[in-house]
């Protein structure tokens, strides 16, 4: 690569380095608009820019997902990434990326069914899954055009909704995402880049899940860069990002990093090329574009620019029937309006003590005239409490009420029996019979009720710990009152 002028705060850092006697320094805001701030702005920051952030209905383009650079990615046939749930199979990044997200714990059996029996559509969404993955789609975002909450962003995305345009949510799909750990990293999940390299280096292959992979590069997108990339003006993140680098380039330094991480750093990289290969921990070169070649990468086809319009006013037509449904059905009193949107506190605003007195004000229904021939009804005033000062009380007011005349049949009927305190009538079928000891109503439970229910939501990790817990419990009580009974007979009596 051509070498340029190194400037003295820089100098150090590349002299010093071990990795980067060839590397570019080349800060250029016209083709890396990310990395122009980058020495100012914080790494929160920075993260915090990196998401797709859109107004309502508007669509995601290819150049917004970086299509193209998605499509190498899952395109590469290269079986060399060790599957964690069929040993010693080595399989392509997509299969490798597919199969961890079938075996997340959140994934429903429908979903994991159609990615399955529907290839395509696995496909597309390991591809939304993956965005989602290192941040690029954050948790506003829904793809599904009849979504009422006012939390989530509807976009469609054309690309990506040919084979079944239902991508569900980010909310979810990052739910699934944190889910797709492997059985040993239950109390041990690496989080730098570091521990996987240390876990590599003992024999531990893969050093974690695919999933977990991609969170631990991206939430150290800076030292990555540092390490492996050899130029100071892209990271990790860029490579999601329109910026003026091949697609190719970009795929094939996403594929060595992961294998570098998920394999091992010390064997053949099939992903090397010669630059990798003569700069050992380097990445293959990433080949620059010029702006009328960047102009050709991920084109919008006919057809999906005609499908982002057709969704994008389907839920614009969606949005605008169901306000006139809220309207007509009342909510909150006759004319009321939509919910407004949320108040932002701090200085300027009410706050929240305004807004509710606000919302407890009712609008005084309207005297409706009655017709000529409708017949008059006098009806009497409802009591109404007085609130009277000492001074302004008579006679009337201060004599003691008399108490009214309880009926007859009241009279004549005899008196129940008062009841104890705190007593509380319990059915006497509950009170007799054959009891349960505490170990065989445990079992008993355990034995009916299953946490780890199979529905669209799935089970958290906290229901995995209450049942495992619960297991252990019994099989620690058993073994101290019942060591010579099976544990299997417990409950049976």
């Amino acid at each position: 690569m051509r070498p340029c002028g190194r400037t003295k705060a820089r100098s150090g850092f590349l002299d010093s380095h071990p990795r980067s006697n060839n590397a570019r320094l080349t800060l250029s805001s016209r083709h890396y608009p990310m990395a122009a701030n980058k020495a100012s702005s914080s790494l929160y920051a920075r993260r915090k820019a990196f998401a797709i952030k859109h107004e309502e209905a508007e669509p995601l383009t290819r150049k917004d997902i970086q299509y193209d650079f998605l499509d190498h990615i899952f395109g590469s046939q290269e079986c060399v990434f060790t599957d964690p749930f069929s040993p010693p199979d080595r399989v392509t990044f997509r299969d490798l990326y597919v199969h961890a997200l079938t075996h997340s714990a959140r994934c429903s059996r429908a979903l994991k069914d159609k990615m399955q029996d529907v290839p395509d559509f696995g496909t597309d969404f390991a591809k939304i899954s993956l965005l989602a993955n290192v941040g690029r789609v954050n948790t506003t975002m829904t793809f599904l055009p009849e979504m009422r909450t006012s939390l989530r962003t509807y976009h469609p995305v054309p690309a990506l909704q040919k084979a079944d345009s239902n991508l569900q949510d980010a909310p979810r799909i990052k739910t699934i995402l944190k889910a797709c750990t492997l059985q040993d990293e239950a109390n041990s999940l690496p989080v730098s880049p570091a521990e996987l390299l240390e876990r590599a280096a003992k024999g531990t292959v893969p050093s974690t899940s695919i999933v977990n992979l991609l969170f631990v590069l991206s939430n150290h997108f800076a030292n990555v860069a540092q390490d492996h990339f050899g130029r100071l003006d892209i990271d990790f993140l860029d490579l999601f990002l329109p910026v003026h680098i091949t697609s190719v380039s970009r795929a094939r330094a996403f594929l060595w990093l992961v294998y570098h991480y998920h394999e091992s750093p010390s064997s053949p990289n099939p992903f090397a090329d010669n630059n990798a290969q003569q700069h050992r921990g380097l990445v293959p070169r990433l080949i620059d574009l010029s702006e009328e070649d960047f102009k050709l990468e991920n084109l919008d086809p006919e057809d999906e620019k005609a499908y982002a319009a057709k969704m994008s006013q389907y839920r614009l037509d969606f949005l605008a029937r169901h306000a006139k449904e809220y309207l007509a059905k009342g909510e909150g009193g006759e004319g009321t309006q939509p919910p407004p949107a949320k108040v932002k506190k701090g200085r300027g605003s009410k706050g929240k003590g305004a807004a509710d007195k606000k919302k407890r004000q009712r609008p005084e229904p309207e005297p409706s005239t009655p017709p000529e021939d409708a017949e008059a009804v006098v009806e009497a005033p409802p009591l109404q409490r007085r609130r009277l000062s000492y001074d302004q009380r008579t006679p009337e007011d201060t004599a003691p009420r008399a108490a009214a005349a309880p009926p007859l049949e009241r009279i004549l009927s005899p008196a129940p029996a008062p009841a104890p305190r705190h007593y509380h009538p319990v059915d006497p079928r509950l009170r007799y019979g054959p009891q349960r000891s505490p170990l065989q109503q445990a079992w008993h439970i355990v034995a009916t009720l299953d946490p780890l229910v199979d529905d669209e939501e799935g089970a958290d990790s906290a229901s995995h710990f209450s049942y495992m817990l619960r297991h252990q419990v019994l099989i620690n009580l058993h073994a101290m009152y019942n060591p010579d009974r099976p544990l299997a007979h417990v409950g049976a009596d």
